[in-house]
Protein backbone atom coordinates (compact mmCIF):
# COMPACT_ATOMS: atom_id res chain seq x y z
CA UNK A 1 0.00 0.00 0.00
CA UNK A 2 3.37 2.37 0.47
CA UNK A 3 2.82 3.00 -3.51
CA UNK A 4 -0.93 5.46 -2.92
CA UNK A 5 0.31 7.04 0.16
CA UNK A 6 1.66 9.90 -2.39
CA UNK A 7 -2.03 9.56 -4.36
CA UNK A 8 -3.75 10.08 -1.02
CA UNK A 9 -2.15 13.67 0.10
CA UNK A 10 -4.97 15.54 -1.33
CA UNK A 11 -7.13 16.72 2.08
CA UNK A 12 -9.37 19.22 1.38
CA UNK A 13 -11.43 20.88 4.70
CA UNK A 14 -14.14 19.29 5.81
CA UNK A 15 -16.43 21.06 8.36
CA UNK A 16 -16.41 19.03 11.82
CA UNK A 17 -20.19 19.26 12.67
CA UNK A 18 -21.24 17.76 9.27
CA UNK A 19 -18.58 14.89 9.44
CA UNK A 20 -19.84 13.75 12.86
CA UNK A 21 -24.13 13.98 12.79
CA UNK A 22 -26.07 11.98 10.49
CA UNK A 23 -27.53 14.26 7.91
CA UNK A 24 -27.56 12.21 4.90
CA UNK A 25 -29.61 9.20 4.19
CA UNK A 26 -27.13 7.03 2.67
CA UNK A 27 -28.25 3.40 4.63
CA UNK A 28 -31.57 4.03 6.35
CA UNK A 29 -34.25 2.86 4.23
CA UNK A 30 -37.34 4.31 6.75
CA UNK A 31 -36.51 7.63 5.85
CA UNK A 32 -40.04 8.31 4.55
CA UNK A 33 -41.17 10.12 6.72
CA UNK A 34 -38.57 13.12 6.48
CA UNK A 35 -37.73 13.07 9.61
CA UNK A 36 -33.90 12.12 10.81
CA UNK A 37 -33.66 12.18 14.56
CA UNK A 38 -30.79 11.74 16.77
CA UNK A 39 -29.78 12.08 20.19
CA UNK A 40 -27.27 11.15 22.66
CA UNK A 41 -25.89 12.27 25.91
CA UNK A 42 -22.24 13.49 26.14
CA UNK A 43 -20.23 14.38 30.02
CA UNK A 44 -18.38 17.74 30.02
CA UNK A 45 -15.58 18.33 31.41
CA UNK A 46 -16.78 19.47 34.85
CA UNK A 47 -18.61 16.54 34.77
CA UNK A 48 -22.00 17.35 33.90
CA UNK A 49 -23.88 15.58 31.26
CA UNK A 50 -25.48 17.01 28.38
CA UNK A 51 -28.38 15.98 26.43
CA UNK A 52 -27.74 16.57 22.81
CA UNK A 53 -30.68 16.39 19.78
CA UNK A 54 -29.90 16.44 15.97
CA UNK A 55 -32.71 16.60 13.92
CA UNK A 56 -32.85 16.90 9.87
CA UNK A 57 -36.35 17.86 8.95
CA UNK A 58 -36.95 17.25 4.80
CA UNK A 59 -38.12 19.96 2.50
CA UNK A 60 -41.65 19.60 1.40
CA UNK A 61 -41.72 16.80 -2.37
CA UNK A 62 -38.00 16.63 -2.13
CA UNK A 63 -37.09 14.38 0.72
CA UNK A 64 -33.98 14.32 3.04
CA UNK A 65 -30.81 14.53 1.41
CA UNK A 66 -29.21 11.14 0.34
CA UNK A 67 -26.76 9.50 -1.83
CA UNK A 68 -26.20 11.93 -4.48
CA UNK A 69 -26.64 14.55 -1.71
CA UNK A 70 -23.41 13.46 -0.13
CA UNK A 71 -21.52 13.44 -3.28
CA UNK A 72 -22.60 16.76 -3.87
CA UNK A 73 -22.19 18.22 -0.19
CA UNK A 74 -18.08 17.13 -0.30
CA UNK A 75 -17.76 18.31 -4.45
CA UNK A 76 -18.72 21.81 -2.71
CA UNK A 77 -16.08 21.26 0.13
CA UNK A 78 -13.27 21.08 -2.82
CA UNK A 79 -14.67 23.96 -4.56
CA UNK A 80 -14.26 26.29 -1.38
CA UNK A 81 -10.76 24.92 -1.02
CA UNK A 82 -10.63 25.44 -4.66
CA UNK A 83 -11.61 28.87 -3.97
CA UNK A 84 -8.88 29.39 -1.23
CA UNK A 85 -11.89 29.45 1.76
CA UNK A 86 -15.24 30.53 2.44
CA UNK A 87 -16.03 34.00 1.00
CA UNK A 88 -16.41 36.47 3.83
CA UNK A 89 -20.53 37.02 2.44
CA UNK A 90 -21.01 33.34 2.48
CA UNK A 91 -21.77 33.73 -1.20
CA UNK A 92 -20.37 30.67 -3.11
CA UNK A 93 -19.85 30.49 -7.15
CA UNK A 94 -19.20 28.14 -9.38
CA UNK A 95 -20.23 26.24 -12.76
CA UNK A 96 -22.52 23.16 -12.67
CA UNK A 97 -19.72 22.12 -15.20
CA UNK A 98 -17.49 22.11 -12.66
CA UNK A 99 -19.93 20.34 -10.03
CA UNK A 100 -20.40 17.93 -12.81
CA UNK A 101 -16.62 16.79 -13.59
CA UNK A 102 -16.13 16.67 -9.78
CA UNK A 103 -18.73 14.54 -9.07
CA UNK A 104 -18.05 12.57 -12.34
CA UNK A 105 -21.06 12.58 -13.81
CA UNK A 106 -21.81 12.90 -17.71
CA UNK A 107 -23.46 16.34 -18.75
CA UNK A 108 -26.24 15.36 -19.40
CA UNK A 109 -29.67 17.26 -19.04
CA UNK A 110 -30.64 14.74 -16.68
CA UNK A 111 -27.88 14.81 -14.44
CA UNK A 112 -28.17 18.99 -14.22
CA UNK A 113 -31.70 18.58 -13.44
CA UNK A 114 -30.71 15.87 -10.63
CA UNK A 115 -27.80 18.11 -9.36
CA UNK A 116 -30.00 21.31 -9.57
CA UNK A 117 -32.64 19.41 -6.99
CA UNK A 118 -29.91 18.26 -5.02
CA UNK A 119 -29.06 21.74 -4.32
CA UNK A 120 -32.17 23.25 -3.55
CA UNK A 121 -33.16 19.87 -1.15
CA UNK A 122 -29.76 20.83 0.64
CA UNK A 123 -31.06 24.39 1.12
CA UNK A 124 -34.48 23.20 2.26
CA UNK A 125 -33.32 21.01 4.33
CA UNK A 126 -34.26 22.33 8.29
CA UNK A 127 -31.50 21.37 11.20
CA UNK A 128 -32.47 22.07 14.39
CA UNK A 129 -29.75 21.78 16.94
CA UNK A 130 -29.88 21.44 20.76
CA UNK A 131 -26.39 20.97 22.48
CA UNK A 132 -25.55 19.54 19.12
CA UNK A 133 -23.62 21.65 16.78
CA UNK A 134 -20.57 22.64 18.28
CA UNK A 135 -19.36 26.56 17.76
CA UNK A 136 -15.25 26.92 18.34
CA UNK A 137 -15.88 30.51 18.60
CA UNK A 138 -17.53 30.79 21.41
CA UNK A 139 -16.57 26.81 22.80
CA UNK A 140 -20.20 26.00 23.17
CA UNK A 141 -23.33 24.03 21.61
CA UNK A 142 -25.80 25.62 19.76
CA UNK A 143 -29.57 25.61 20.21
CA UNK A 144 -30.80 27.05 16.94
CA UNK A 145 -32.52 26.04 13.64
CA UNK A 146 -30.75 26.40 10.13
CA UNK A 147 -30.12 24.94 6.92
CA UNK A 148 -26.84 23.88 5.38
CA UNK A 149 -27.03 26.16 2.38
CA UNK A 150 -29.71 29.04 2.69
CA UNK A 151 -30.07 29.74 -0.93
CA UNK A 152 -29.22 28.64 -4.62
CA UNK A 153 -29.45 30.88 -7.70
CA UNK A 154 -28.57 29.92 -11.07
CA UNK A 155 -28.01 31.79 -14.24
CA UNK A 156 -27.56 31.89 -17.84
CA UNK A 157 -26.32 34.17 -20.12
CA UNK A 158 -24.70 34.95 -23.35
CA UNK A 159 -21.48 37.01 -24.44
CA UNK A 160 -21.06 38.86 -27.49
CA UNK A 161 -20.34 35.67 -29.83
CA UNK A 162 -23.72 33.82 -28.75
CA UNK A 163 -21.62 31.43 -26.48
CA UNK A 164 -23.88 30.62 -23.41
CA UNK A 165 -22.63 30.32 -20.43
CA UNK A 166 -24.07 29.31 -16.52
CA UNK A 167 -23.16 30.33 -13.24
CA UNK A 168 -24.44 28.90 -9.99
CA UNK A 169 -24.31 30.94 -6.66
CA UNK A 170 -25.06 29.17 -3.06
CA UNK A 171 -25.27 31.09 0.44
CA UNK A 172 -23.60 28.44 2.90
CA UNK A 173 -25.61 28.84 6.52
CA UNK A 174 -24.12 31.70 8.92
CA UNK A 175 -23.34 28.69 11.29
CA UNK A 176 -21.39 27.13 8.64
CA UNK A 177 -19.18 29.36 7.57
CA UNK A 178 -18.72 30.40 11.19
CA UNK A 179 -17.69 26.81 12.23
CA UNK A 180 -15.39 26.56 8.91
CA UNK A 181 -13.42 30.65 9.77
CA UNK A 182 -12.93 29.32 13.29
CA UNK A 183 -11.23 26.22 11.67
CA UNK A 184 -13.36 23.66 13.36
CA UNK A 185 -12.21 21.02 10.61
CA UNK A 186 -10.75 17.71 9.40
CA UNK A 187 -8.42 17.01 6.34
CA UNK A 188 -10.75 14.83 4.29
CA UNK A 189 -8.87 12.36 1.33
CA UNK A 190 -10.98 13.53 -1.58
CA UNK A 191 -9.31 11.42 -3.64
CA UNK A 192 -9.92 8.29 -1.61
CA UNK A 193 -13.79 9.67 -1.23
CA UNK A 194 -14.24 9.44 -4.87
CA UNK A 195 -12.64 6.07 -5.05
CA UNK A 196 -15.07 4.22 -3.18
CA UNK A 197 -18.52 2.96 -4.75
CA UNK A 198 -20.93 1.99 -1.72
CA UNK A 199 -22.49 5.57 -0.01
CA UNK A 200 -22.23 3.56 3.12
CA UNK A 201 -18.74 3.00 2.62
CA UNK A 202 -17.84 6.97 2.28
CA UNK A 203 -20.15 7.39 5.07
CA UNK A 204 -18.14 4.91 6.94
CA UNK A 205 -15.01 6.91 6.05
CA UNK A 206 -15.86 10.37 7.23
CA UNK A 207 -17.33 9.67 10.05
CA UNK A 208 -14.49 7.01 11.52
CA UNK A 209 -11.90 9.25 9.91
CA UNK A 210 -13.29 12.07 12.16
CA UNK A 211 -13.65 9.98 15.35
CA UNK A 212 -10.32 8.22 15.72
CA UNK A 213 -8.55 11.51 15.78
CA UNK A 214 -5.62 11.08 13.63
CA UNK A 215 -5.42 7.20 15.50
CA UNK A 216 -5.08 4.28 14.45
CA UNK A 217 -7.35 2.12 16.97
CA UNK A 218 -10.86 3.39 17.34
CA UNK A 219 -14.16 1.50 18.77
CA UNK A 220 -17.23 2.57 18.75
CA UNK A 221 -21.06 1.17 19.85
CA UNK A 222 -22.68 -0.62 17.00
CA UNK A 223 -25.73 1.00 18.08
CA UNK A 224 -24.36 4.62 18.46
CA UNK A 225 -22.32 3.56 14.64
CA UNK A 226 -25.78 2.66 13.55
CA UNK A 227 -27.64 5.70 14.15
CA UNK A 228 -24.83 8.06 13.07
CA UNK A 229 -24.38 6.72 9.53
CA UNK A 230 -27.54 6.19 9.91
CA UNK A 231 -28.81 2.86 9.19
CA UNK A 232 -32.45 1.97 9.05
CA UNK A 233 -33.55 1.48 13.50
CA UNK A 234 -32.50 -2.74 12.99
CA UNK A 235 -32.62 -3.93 16.43
CA UNK A 236 -29.92 -6.61 16.36
CA UNK A 237 -26.15 -6.42 16.57
CA UNK A 238 -25.86 -9.08 13.76
CA UNK A 239 -28.36 -7.48 11.46
CA UNK A 240 -25.98 -4.26 11.80
CA UNK A 241 -23.07 -6.07 11.60
CA UNK A 242 -24.54 -7.70 8.19
CA UNK A 243 -25.46 -4.53 6.73
CA UNK A 244 -21.95 -2.97 7.39
CA UNK A 245 -20.13 -5.63 6.01
CA UNK A 246 -19.82 -4.69 2.04
CA UNK A 247 -18.75 -1.29 3.80
CA UNK A 248 -16.21 -2.52 5.65
CA UNK A 249 -14.81 -4.81 2.60
CA UNK A 250 -14.33 -2.47 0.63
CA UNK A 251 -12.76 -0.08 3.13
CA UNK A 252 -10.61 -2.92 3.76
CA UNK A 253 -9.59 -3.58 -0.12
CA UNK A 254 -9.07 -0.08 -0.52
CA UNK A 255 -6.58 -0.08 2.35
CA UNK A 256 -8.37 2.73 4.98
CA UNK A 257 -9.09 -0.61 7.43
CA UNK A 258 -6.45 -2.85 8.44
CA UNK A 259 -8.73 -5.14 9.81
CA UNK A 260 -12.27 -4.75 11.67
CA UNK A 261 -13.02 -6.94 14.89
CA UNK A 262 -16.15 -7.00 17.29
CA UNK A 263 -16.22 -7.34 21.28
CA UNK A 264 -18.62 -7.79 23.47
CA UNK A 265 -18.19 -6.03 26.90
CA UNK A 266 -18.91 -6.77 30.83
CA UNK A 267 -21.77 -4.35 30.53
CA UNK A 268 -23.16 -5.75 27.61
CA UNK A 269 -22.37 -3.24 25.02
CA UNK A 270 -21.76 -4.35 21.25
CA UNK A 271 -18.53 -2.87 20.01
CA UNK A 272 -16.86 -2.26 16.84
CA UNK A 273 -13.43 -2.26 16.89
CA UNK A 274 -11.33 -0.61 13.68
CA UNK A 275 -7.30 -0.75 12.79
CA UNK A 276 -6.67 1.65 10.57
CA UNK A 277 -3.97 0.96 8.06
CA UNK A 278 -0.42 2.52 8.85
CA UNK A 279 -0.12 5.21 5.80
CA UNK A 280 -3.36 6.25 6.89
CA UNK A 281 -2.59 6.44 10.17
CA UNK A 282 0.42 8.44 9.81
CA UNK A 283 -1.00 11.29 7.77
CA UNK A 284 -0.50 14.41 9.68
CA UNK A 285 -3.89 16.43 10.17
CA UNK A 286 -4.49 19.42 7.85
CA UNK A 287 -1.99 22.51 8.54
CA UNK A 288 -3.18 25.47 10.18
CA UNK A 289 -2.27 28.48 8.60
CA UNK A 290 -2.27 32.07 10.24
CA UNK A 291 -4.52 33.90 7.08
CA UNK A 292 -2.30 36.97 6.64
CA UNK A 293 -2.61 38.56 3.11
CA UNK A 294 0.95 37.30 2.64
CA UNK A 295 0.31 33.69 3.36
CA UNK A 296 -2.77 33.95 1.00
CA UNK A 297 -1.08 35.17 -1.46
CA UNK A 298 1.61 32.73 -1.84
CA UNK A 299 -0.98 30.25 -1.05
CA UNK A 300 -2.78 31.39 -4.32
CA UNK A 301 0.06 32.09 -6.26
CA UNK A 302 1.29 28.30 -5.88
CA UNK A 303 -1.98 26.90 -6.51
CA UNK A 304 -1.77 29.18 -9.81
CA UNK A 305 1.34 26.98 -10.70
CA UNK A 306 -0.73 23.59 -10.63
CA UNK A 307 -0.64 22.60 -6.77
CA UNK A 308 -3.32 20.83 -4.96
CA UNK A 309 -4.09 23.50 -1.63
CA UNK A 310 -3.13 21.17 1.11
CA UNK A 311 0.67 21.09 -1.00
CA UNK A 312 0.61 24.28 -1.39
CA UNK A 313 -0.35 25.51 2.63
CA UNK A 314 2.13 22.95 3.89
CA UNK A 315 4.51 24.93 1.82
CA UNK A 316 4.02 28.01 3.18
CA UNK A 317 3.38 26.60 6.45
CA UNK A 318 6.99 24.89 6.38
CA UNK A 319 8.98 27.48 4.14
CA UNK A 320 7.54 30.87 4.84
CA UNK A 321 5.72 32.54 1.55
CA UNK A 322 8.70 34.65 0.92
CA UNK A 323 10.70 31.95 -0.03
CA UNK A 324 7.71 30.62 -1.98
CA UNK A 325 6.23 33.24 -4.19
CA UNK A 326 10.08 33.24 -4.73
CA UNK A 327 10.34 30.58 -6.34
CA UNK A 328 6.79 30.55 -8.05
CA UNK A 329 8.14 33.54 -9.56
CA UNK A 330 11.16 31.73 -10.77
CA UNK A 331 9.49 28.77 -12.53
CA UNK A 332 8.15 31.13 -15.01
CA UNK A 333 11.87 32.00 -16.20
CA UNK A 334 12.93 28.61 -16.62
CA UNK A 335 13.30 26.69 -20.04
CA UNK A 336 12.24 23.45 -21.01
CA UNK A 337 10.06 22.88 -17.30
CA UNK A 338 7.54 20.19 -17.74
CA UNK A 339 5.90 20.03 -14.36
CA UNK A 340 5.61 23.38 -13.90
CA UNK A 341 4.32 22.15 -10.12
CA UNK A 342 6.84 19.61 -9.98
CA UNK A 343 9.56 21.86 -10.56
CA UNK A 344 8.57 24.86 -8.00
CA UNK A 345 7.53 22.03 -4.91
CA UNK A 346 11.13 20.44 -5.57
CA UNK A 347 12.82 24.35 -5.65
CA UNK A 348 11.09 25.49 -2.72
CA UNK A 349 12.15 21.88 -0.71
CA UNK A 350 15.74 21.91 -1.51
CA UNK A 351 16.05 26.15 -1.82
CA UNK A 352 17.71 26.25 -5.26
CA UNK A 353 20.03 29.04 -5.48
CA UNK A 354 18.76 31.27 -8.89
CA UNK A 355 19.93 33.28 -11.45
CA UNK A 356 17.32 35.52 -13.16
CA UNK A 357 16.28 38.47 -14.49
CA UNK A 358 16.63 41.71 -12.36
CA UNK A 359 13.29 43.21 -14.60
CA UNK A 360 10.89 41.52 -12.26
CA UNK A 361 8.42 44.02 -11.26
CA UNK A 362 8.64 44.83 -7.27
CA UNK A 363 12.22 42.37 -6.79
CA UNK A 364 10.18 39.40 -6.28
CA UNK A 365 13.09 37.40 -6.40
CA UNK A 366 15.89 39.65 -4.54
CA UNK A 367 14.20 38.31 -1.47
CA UNK A 368 16.33 35.96 0.73
CA UNK A 369 15.82 32.37 2.18
CA UNK A 370 14.36 32.13 5.16
CA UNK A 371 16.58 33.06 7.69
CA UNK A 372 18.48 30.48 9.77
CA UNK A 373 17.99 27.60 6.91
CA UNK A 374 20.45 25.53 5.48
CA UNK A 375 22.79 26.57 2.54
CA UNK A 376 20.42 26.19 -0.92
CA UNK A 377 20.81 22.76 -2.81
CA UNK A 378 21.67 23.56 -6.73
CA UNK A 379 19.32 22.62 -9.78
CA UNK A 380 21.00 21.23 -12.48
CA UNK A 381 19.03 23.39 -14.42
CA UNK A 382 20.32 26.68 -12.92
CA UNK A 383 23.18 29.06 -12.82
CA UNK A 384 24.36 28.78 -9.71
CA UNK A 385 24.05 32.52 -9.07
CA UNK A 386 22.12 35.19 -7.40
CA UNK A 387 21.63 38.81 -8.99
CA UNK A 388 24.52 40.28 -7.80
CA UNK A 389 26.78 37.22 -7.30
CA UNK A 390 26.49 37.84 -3.48
CA UNK A 391 23.76 35.08 -1.68
CA UNK A 392 25.73 35.94 1.49
CA UNK A 393 25.31 39.65 1.40
CA UNK A 394 21.54 39.05 0.73
CA UNK A 395 21.06 36.45 3.20
CA UNK A 396 22.39 38.97 5.90
CA UNK A 397 20.86 41.92 4.44
CA UNK A 398 17.01 39.89 4.77
CA UNK A 399 17.39 38.44 7.91
CA UNK A 400 18.16 41.70 9.40
CA UNK A 401 14.90 43.86 7.84
CA UNK A 402 11.56 43.53 9.12
CA UNK A 403 8.41 45.35 7.13
CA UNK A 404 7.49 48.85 8.53
CA UNK A 405 3.80 49.02 9.20
CA UNK A 406 1.87 50.17 6.37
CA UNK A 407 0.85 54.08 6.28
CA UNK A 408 -2.25 54.99 7.65
CA UNK A 409 -3.85 57.08 5.15
CA UNK A 410 -7.16 58.69 4.15
CA UNK A 411 -9.38 57.00 1.64
CA UNK A 412 -10.04 60.20 -1.26
CA UNK A 413 -14.32 60.27 -2.09
CA UNK A 414 -13.17 61.17 -6.33
CA UNK A 415 -10.41 58.62 -5.72
CA UNK A 416 -12.21 56.05 -4.46
CA UNK A 417 -15.47 56.57 -7.40
CA UNK A 418 -12.49 55.99 -9.85
CA UNK A 419 -10.95 53.24 -8.57
CA UNK A 420 -14.37 51.18 -8.04
CA UNK A 421 -15.30 52.51 -11.54
CA UNK A 422 -12.29 50.72 -12.57
CA UNK A 423 -12.18 47.40 -10.94
CA UNK A 424 -15.27 46.97 -12.36
CA UNK A 425 -14.19 47.49 -15.73
CA UNK A 426 -12.03 44.38 -15.13
CA UNK A 427 -13.76 41.89 -13.31
CA UNK A 428 -14.92 39.92 -15.73
CA UNK A 429 -11.67 38.97 -17.22
CA UNK A 430 -9.86 38.69 -13.72
CA UNK A 431 -11.23 35.46 -11.72
CA UNK A 432 -13.57 35.73 -8.30
CA UNK A 433 -10.61 34.44 -6.11
CA UNK A 434 -7.88 36.70 -7.92
CA UNK A 435 -10.17 39.78 -7.11
CA UNK A 436 -10.98 38.69 -3.71
CA UNK A 437 -7.05 37.60 -2.56
CA UNK A 438 -5.29 40.41 -4.52
CA UNK A 439 -8.00 43.19 -4.15
CA UNK A 440 -9.45 43.01 -0.94
CA UNK A 441 -8.52 46.16 1.23
CA UNK A 442 -7.74 48.06 -2.08
CA UNK A 443 -8.75 51.92 -2.07
CA UNK A 444 -8.40 55.23 -3.79
CA UNK A 445 -6.14 57.59 -1.93
CA UNK A 446 -5.84 60.24 -4.07
CA UNK A 447 -6.63 61.76 -7.77
CA UNK A 448 -4.28 64.30 -8.75
CA UNK A 449 -4.50 65.45 -12.23
CA UNK A 450 -4.98 62.05 -14.45
CA UNK A 451 -3.07 60.18 -11.88
CA UNK A 452 -4.61 58.18 -9.88
CA UNK A 453 -3.25 56.59 -6.39
CA UNK A 454 -4.41 53.46 -4.73
CA UNK A 455 -3.66 52.27 -1.82
CA UNK A 456 -3.13 48.17 -0.85
CA UNK A 457 -2.64 46.70 2.33
CA UNK A 458 0.96 44.88 1.84
CA UNK A 459 3.99 44.64 -0.29
CA UNK A 460 2.54 41.35 -1.40
CA UNK A 461 -0.35 42.40 -3.04
CA UNK A 462 1.42 45.33 -4.84
CA UNK A 463 4.02 43.43 -6.29
CA UNK A 464 0.71 41.09 -7.65
CA UNK A 465 -1.23 44.05 -8.82
CA UNK A 466 1.07 45.78 -10.72
CA UNK A 467 3.36 42.61 -12.06
CA UNK A 468 -0.46 40.65 -13.00
CA UNK A 469 -2.50 43.18 -13.35
CA UNK A 470 -0.76 46.30 -13.83
CA UNK A 471 -1.60 46.40 -17.75
CA UNK A 472 -5.29 45.68 -18.02
CA UNK A 473 -6.26 48.30 -14.84
CA UNK A 474 -4.37 51.12 -16.70
CA UNK A 475 -5.62 50.15 -19.81
CA UNK A 476 -9.30 50.55 -17.75
CA UNK A 477 -8.18 53.41 -16.21
CA UNK A 478 -7.14 55.27 -19.60
CA UNK A 479 -10.84 54.49 -20.97
CA UNK A 480 -12.22 56.57 -17.48
CA UNK A 481 -9.62 59.58 -17.25
CA UNK A 482 -8.21 59.82 -20.66
CA UNK A 483 -4.89 58.72 -22.73
CA UNK A 484 -2.36 60.43 -19.59
CA UNK A 485 -3.91 58.50 -17.12
CA UNK A 486 -1.44 56.39 -14.70
CA UNK A 487 -2.10 54.26 -11.77
CA UNK A 488 -0.01 54.73 -8.71
CA UNK A 489 -0.04 51.90 -6.25
CA UNK A 490 1.21 52.40 -2.42
CA UNK A 491 1.02 50.33 0.64
CA UNK A 492 -1.33 51.95 3.16
CA UNK A 493 -4.07 51.14 5.00
CA UNK A 494 -7.35 53.04 6.20
CA UNK A 495 -6.55 55.31 8.64
CA UNK A 496 -10.45 55.71 9.61
CA UNK A 497 -10.48 52.13 10.14
CA UNK A 498 -7.72 51.79 12.31
CA UNK A 499 -8.89 54.21 14.46
CA UNK A 500 -12.31 52.58 14.19
CA UNK A 501 -10.69 49.61 16.06
CA UNK A 502 -8.64 51.90 18.81
CA UNK A 503 -11.93 53.71 19.58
Amino acid sequence: MAGRQEDRAYLVKAEGNFEDHPYFTVGNQRSGEGILRYSSTIRTRDGQELKQTWTVRAVQGLGLPGTLDQDVYVALLQIIDRQGGVPEDGWLSFSLYELMQLLRRTHGGRDYRQIKESLERLAGTIIQSKNAFYRKSTKSYLDDTFHLLERVQHAESTDGSGKRGERTWVKLSEYFVDSYNANYLKGLDADFYWSLSSSVAKRLYRFVDKKRNQQRLWEVDLFSLRDRIPLSSYKYPSKIREKLEPAHEELTHKGFFERVTYRKTSEGDNLVCYAIAEDFSNRRPAVQLEATPEVRIAVERLKAEGLRSDAAEDLVYRHGPERCLRYAEAVTFRKNVRNRAGWVRKAIENGYELDVPDALPGGALDTDLDAGTSAPTADPQMSLVWGDGDPAGRREEAGGNEEAPPMRLRPDPAAEEIWEWVVSDVEDGIDTTALRIWFDGSFGTALEGHTLTVAVPNAFAKEYIESRFGGVLEEALTGRLGEDARLEVIVGERADERAGQHA
